[in-house]
């Protein structure tokens, strides 16, 4: 067991360096039995649970070089148990408000406000209101189809796609949810700021 893949256990779940290795070698002994085994470049292994972990393997099998996880705020097991995430209660969708979720309801992929509000402004050119979300919602998910890439293997994790006009897709991915599209951002030299500096120049 590498220092490195005990550090980032901690770093991300906490407790001691006793806790993460105990903690990481009974995650590994269930990916063996039940995983997804891929080979990296290097020779070394990745083996992925459905769940969302990850452990990387030495060519050999015998060292254990990296863990990663898209749970911050629970282990394996607790997730196999249903322990529910603290973080989303806090964050997340749970801090956009109900008519913003419910403009969403039918849809397969999800939008943060706060991506609604910098769609509508910079490519609609209207705010992000009660009255005009159910068609920023609308224009967003039309667009976003034509760039939504192909979720990570393990169903965990983050991509990103840039459309025809430069706009930068943000997407997250978690276990057993939709899509969620988190940010949005321009290429350099795209959108309303270059057409601003193109109309003073």
């Amino acid at each position: 067991m590498t220092r490195s893949a005990i550090e980032r256990y901690c770093a991300t779940h906490g407790g001691d360096g006793a806790t993460a290795e105990a903690e990481i070698r009974s995650l590994l002994e269930n990916l063996i039995a039940t995983g997804t085994h891929q080979r990296v470049e290097g020779g070394a292994w990745r083996l992925l649970a459905q769940e969302g972990f990850s452990i990387l393997l030495s060519a050999d099998a015998n060292r254990v070089l990296g863990y990663s996880t898209a749970h911050r705020d629970r282990t394996y097991g607790q997730v196999k148990a249903g322990v529910p995430s603290r973080s989303r209660s806090r964050s997340g969708h749970r801090r956009d408000k109900r008519w913003v979720l419910a403009l969403q309801d039918d849809l397969p992929v999800r939008f943060t406000t706060l991506v609604l509000r910098r769609f509508a402004r910079d490519v609609l050119g209207t705010e992000f209101t009660r009255s005009t979300g159910k068609k920023v919602v609308e224009a967003a998910y039309s667009r976003s189809t034509h760039v939504q890439p192909d979720p990570p293997s393990n169903h965990a994790g983050r991509r990103r796609a840039t459309d025809e006009a430069g706009l930068r897709w943000h997407f997250a991915y978690e276990p057993g949810e939709r899509p969620a599209v988190i940010h949005l951002s321009w290429e350099p030299g795209c959108g309303p700021q270059a057409a601003a500096q193109d109309g003073g120049s």
